[in-house]
């Protein structure tokens, strides 16, 4: 009672009505309450009773006005333009609100429930024809998805299972999962059916497939125990050879979790890695020991330049540096494969340039110790002449003249230097005739090599001597043939000749001379 009393007085309507209901229910099952007991209870609920009643009044008549408004939007929805589904929710909340009312025991009258009824009809209608689309969809989704399970089993029946082809199990598989839950909705009660039989098709795959994970995780781990036993292999070449041939075995039938695959792989990976660091460690040996080479090689061209550049006696000095420098070039191994062809054009290039300067500067040697010699030979002419002809000559000046000329090669000198002591005494005839003939048959031979004219009464020996070259010429006998220079230096070397033909054989040597040593 002290309850009801003091929910009435905070105006707590529920509340109030929860606290007389139970004091109803109880009010005759209390023993041993005295008549005058009796009667308290009765005054107190009937000074409160006015006051419930107000109270539950109040309560109807706002529930009334707020039932009314429920109706307006309800009827309002009807225009909204709502799409059906959130239609649909509105309605139905609008309805829960209205069964709430119910239940607190303020009852609606029979008149404005069906005016809430019709209301909810009318704004439902556009739902109507959706759900019934959702219906079809859902069932057209149900007709797919058991297509799929039946597929499975299909395909599961038809799988000759001693000789199966994984990759296109396992493709199959994908796309079936892919593909059924890539299908809609299906009605609820078709869920736990359909994922059953979903998972019955599937299992019945996977025992199979399980045992063949097995195995391929075997296989795989056995390969990588094999690569990672050739960084024990000396040759490394046999290693990256059979690594080759190890790695086309690494073939995945069927995929395991994801998890295992990425560590299983970065396994396989880190196990060729072993061998491929010891190529990659040798190549990089092998560069730098090709850069070091490289190095070694332009050192020899950049020698073989600067001797190019030398002066005539320092080149003929260093002649052999050619020869030292190609066999030094042979000797180094492998340049930069990239820097190969142009390390080996400006090798040729300094070899051609050495070559060329030594052949300038031997013929500017030759030409020299030629023309040194034919000075020589003229003062010895001059000596053997005078001695010949009893005509006197400076000693003294002669000999001044013969030191203050540039000293001649040790190999020309001896003879020089003995045709000039033969000079100071006067040889008999015979010599001279000798040496007339010897120095005739040397011009001779040399106005053939240098293509100059011969006298008239030498023609049959001129013609002789060219058919002799023919032959020799047509026999590869290259040994044999004469050089100009070899003949010049015969007829500078050979002593005195008769005094009455000295005169023509010096005018022909003279003529010899000065056409070899003639700017080319």
């Amino acid at each position: 009672m002290d309850e009801l009393e003091t929910t009435l007085g905070d105006k707590e309507l529920q509340k109030a009505e929860r606290a007389n209901n139970r004091l109803l229910s109880i009010m005759g099952n209390i023993p041993g309450l005295s008549e005058q007991r009796w009667q308290d209870i009765e005054k107190r609920l009937q000074r409160v009773r006015p006051q419930l009643r107000k109270l539950e009044s109040w309560r109807h008549w706002g529930t009334t006005q707020a039932r009314q408004n429920l109706i307006n939007e309800v009827t309002q929805l009807t225009d909204a333009g709502l799409p059906p589904e959130q239609l649909a929710r509105r309605i139905q909340q609008a309805r829960d609100q209205w069964h709430d009312w119910d239940k607190s025991g303020d009852h609606a009258g029979k008149a404005l429930w069906k005016t809430f009824d019709r209301a909810c009809e009318t704004a439902y209608q556009p739902c109507i024809a959706h759900f019934e689309k959702l219906k079809q969809r859902r069932a057209e989704n149900l007709r797919k998805r058991r297509a799929i399970i039946d597929s499975l089993n299909a395909r599961y029946a038809a799988t000759d299972w001693k000789q199966p082809d994984w990759r296109d199990i396992d493709k199959f598989l994908s796309h079936a999962r892919r593909d059924y839950y890539k299908i809609g909705n299906v009605d609820h009660k078709q869920r736990k059916p359909l994922a059953r039989a979903l998972h019955e098709a599937l299992e019945q795959f996977e025992v199979y497939l399980s045992s063949e994970r097995s195995r391929s995780l075997r296989v795989r781990e056995k390969l990588i125990a094999d690569i990672e036993a050739l960084a024990a292999v000396d040759n490394l070449r046999d290693a990256l050879d059979q690594l080759e041939v190890l790695k086309k075995q690494w073939k995945i039938t069927v995929v395991d979790k994801r998890t295992l695959e990425n560590r299983l792989w970065k396994r396989f990976q880190a196990a060729c890695d072993l061998t491929y660091r010891r190529r990659d460690a040798e190549r990089n040996e092998q560069a730098a020991e090709r850069n070091e080479n490289e190095k070694h090689k332009q050192a020899l061209i950049d020698e073989l330049t600067r001797a190019a550049t030398a002066s005539d006696a320092e080149l003929l000095a260093n002649a052999s540096v050619l020869a030292r420098t190609r066999a030094r070039w042979q000797e180094i191994g492998w340049v930069p494969r990239k820097h190969e062809n142009s390390l080996n054009s400006r090798w040729r290039t300094a070899q051609q340039r050495f070559t060329d300067a030594l052949k300038a500067a031997e013929s500017r040697s030759q030409a020299a110790e030629l023309d040194n010699l034919a000075r020589r030979a003229l003062l010895c002419s001059q000596w053997e002449q005078a001695m010949l002809t009893g005509n006197t000559l400076d000693a003294h000046a002669i000999r001044a003249e013969w030191d203050a000329l540039p000293v001649l090669s040790s190999a020309h000198a001896e003879a020089m230097e003995q045709r000039f002591c033969q000079a100071l005494s006067r040889p008999d005839d015979s010599i001279l005739s000798r040496n007339l003939a010897d120095k005739q048959a040397a011009c001779l031979r040399l106005e053939v090599l240098l293509e100059l004219e011969s006298p008239q009464d030498c023609q049959a020996e001129r013609m002789a001597y060219q058919v002799e070259r023919l032959n020799a010429s047509m026999k590869m006998a290259q040994g044999t043939q004469d050089s100009p220079e070899d003949l010049l230096l015969a007829v500078l070397t050979t002593g005195a000749v008769p005094a009455d033909a000295a005169g023509a054989i010096e005018q022909r040597i003279k003529l010899c001379l000065a056409h070899h040593l003639r700017p080319a």
